[in-house]
């Protein structure tokens, strides 16, 4: 099949949807279909390596009638018909729900009678609530509109399923996890750039990797930190992100006086992430809520790092608490350094708990295994 993968979110930005777009690509072109993955043009793309079997078309942007974020400004409209038109696409396949791309692609290639599929990646807040968002679906009807021209959707959790439910039917539904690449991220330990701390049993690390948004809850981990210290007093925290709060994050550092013992790393480019999840005793998710699924979960497990992570979103669909990882009440710094100096405290039971994600992810979250599931999608639609 020759399948176009469209999205709003691509190098250079960061991020679960960039991720997925990235693993889907690679995986699909392993088994001998020709990718194509269409996004936006960026000023700040130019020279930016792009390493993976597909090829990739970038489209001009509009311009921006107001400052707002460049993820919602909407492609030339006019370019991306003549895209599709053009490459003769068998699946146009659309990734986020709610960003102009995506949903043009679809409406796009639903006027050229190309089969569609869209991934829902994400949730927003009161996602449970069905008073509110059954109101709100129809009160956002052009969303609801586009959404509904998609052949098919695909939730990558449950909980996003739920929520992607408001705006669609739910027969057109199919909840398909993200995967991850187990052979990049797994348990042997790799090389640790120098300028890191060495682990040891006395000084163990933990490790947070995304960004640096109130959602995600790097707040509480921070706050956690003087409990966790109380116990195991040479514990290092490693932050790897980036984010607007970075400010807010360097001044509760300083003001919990945690400047000995955490450590902002910046942006970590992808082909450094495996060696830090190797270097780390613990990795902890945080995230307060719109957490609909959580990737870096998956590079942890394949890569035999511990976790520690909040009961929000979709992550209890993905860790089995006390099996597989530690699950905390979200936004409870306490209960996130009892659950942090529980692993740290036990080496059986991290190894136990490392040893089970392992398995899990090999069993289910490969991008063999998901690469497979959505590829039935394509089939069906066609």
């Amino acid at each position: 099949m020759k399948i176009a993968l469209c999205t709003d979110w691509f190098f250079p930005m960061s991020g679960g949807v960039q991720s997925h777009v990235v693993g889907l690509a690679s995986e699909l072109a392993k088994r001998g279909h020709e990718v194509v993955i269409i996004t936006k043009e960026m000023n700040s793309i130019k020279g930016h390596p792009l390493v993976l079997n597909a090829e990739h078309i970038r489209l001009k942007q509009a311009k921006p009638m107001a400052p707002i974020p460049l993820i919602f400004v909407p492609p030339s409209l006019a370019e991306l018909q003549g895209i599709l038109k053009r490459e003769d696409f068998d699946i146009v396949h659309a990734h986020h729900a709610f960003t102009p791309t995506s949903l043009m692609s679809v409406s796009s290639a639903k006027k050229l009678g190309i089969p569609t599929v869209l991934t829902n990646h994400s949730m927003f807040l009161l996602h449970d609530s069905d008073y509110f968002w059954t109101t709100m679906s129809y009160l956002l009807f052009p969303f609801r509109r586009y959404i509904n021209k998609a052949d098919k959707i695909i939730a990558v959790s449950q909980a996003a399923a739920e929520f992607i439910e408001h705006f669609t039917r739910r027969d057109k539904i199919v909840v398909i996890p993200n995967g991850v690449d187990i052979t990049r991220f797994n348990p042997v330990n790799s090389t640790v750039p120098g300028s890191l701390p060495l682990s040891t049993p006395e000084k163990p690390i933990i490790l947070y990797v995304g960004r640096l948004a109130y959602r995600k809850g790097i707040h509480v981990l921070l706050k956690a930190m003087p409990y966790i210290l109380e116990a195991i007093p040479q514990t290092r925290l490693l932050i790897a992100g980036s984010g607007y709060m970075e400010g807010l994050i360097r001044l509760l550092v300083k003001s919990l006086n945690l400047e000995d013992h955490v450590e902002l790393l910046g942006f970590v480019p992808d082909d450094e992430l495996p060696s830090l999840y190797n270097l780390s005793d613990l990795f902890v998710l945080p995230s307060i809520y719109c957490e609909s699924f959580g990737i870096t979960l998956l590079e942890a497990m394949a890569s035999g790092t511990p976790i520690v992570a909040s009961e929000t979103g979709g992550v209890p669909e993905v860790i089995e608490n006390e099996v597989d990882g530690i699950l905390f009440e979200k936004g409870n710094e306490i209960d996130l350094a009892d659950a942090v100096v529980k692993v740290l405290s036990s080496p059986t039971l991290a190894e136990e708990l490392a040893k089970n994600a392992r398995k899990k992810v090999e069993e289910r979250y490969s991008w063999t295994v998901v690469g497979e599931a959505i590829e039935e999608v394509y089939k069906d639609v066609m």
